[in-house]
């Protein structure tokens, strides 16, 4: 589960941010609400696991990208050209031990800070579990969040939320391909995609991302990446 949007950031490096401040003013504010030590120290654990589990996967896809441009130029290179070199595989550290269920143990202990006597808005607003003040968003910073789903015959449906938008353009990436498809500027949904059967008609690896459109003209960032494995 997914702690509530309405003050849980959606992109990974937002909620990297987001739990930093969290922890931090946890424990400052943890007595006086009302908590004990051992509610501190589970928060910096999970935080220790947030951190670093945003870490790795930036290292990772960076590590991804320099071995697929790597591995291009090795076998699509041409013939004769200077010796390639392969990507440093990254250094992340020691790995933190936490168990599963970080935004789970999250949103159980948000609901007990709301109920704690001295809670007030001051405190949430501090700790970032109340929205500040509803403003619009800027266009340059709207974000869509998809949810995919798959289909027989390599069908993909993409849902997402308009809003204020005109709808949202959908760009993929199959199997081992190293660059992003557009699919389309999709206006209702959920954006109906039939990815194109594979060799022996096996199940197709997808990555999947959207961008809002405005008056056909996309703006803002783009949502995060989704993977599905199509049916065939």
């Amino acid at each position: 589960m997914v702690p509530s949007n309405k003050w849980f950031p959606a992109a990974l490096a937002d909620r990297a941010a987001w739990f930093q401040n969290f922890a931090t003013t946890f424990a400052a504010l943890a007595v006086d609400l009302g908590f004990v030590a051992a509610d501190v120290t589970a928060v910096d654990a999970d935080n220790d696991t947030v951190q670093a589990l945003t870490t790795y996967s930036y290292a990772v896809d960076a590590f991804e990208k320099a071995v697929t441009a790597w591995r291009k130029e090795v076998l699509e290179g041409a013939n004769g050209a200077p010796a390639a070199t392969p990507p440093a595989i990254p250094s992340v550290g020691a790995t933190p031990i936490s168990l599963p269920g970080v935004y789970e143990r999250l949103d159980n202990l948000v609901k007990r800070i709301k109920l704690m006597p001295k809670y007030s808005d001051e405190e949430g607003r501090q700790l970032g579990i109340v929205p500040s003040k509803s403003e619009p968003v800027a266009p340059d910073e709207r974000q869509p969040a998809l949810k995919c789903s798959v289909l027989p015959g390599n069908v993909v449906n993409v849902a997402f939320k308009r809003g204020e938008n005109n709808g949202v353009v959908v760009e993929t990436i199959v199997d081992k391909e190293t660059a992003w498809s557009s699919k389309g500027n999709f206006f209702t949904s959920p954006a109906v995609i039939t990815i194109p059967a594979g060799p022996d008609n096996l199940p197709r690896a997808v990555q999947i991302r959207a961008r809002y459109l405005e008056k056909g003209v996309a703006i803002g960032l783009w949502s995060e990446t989704y993977n599905v494995v199509t049916i065939p």
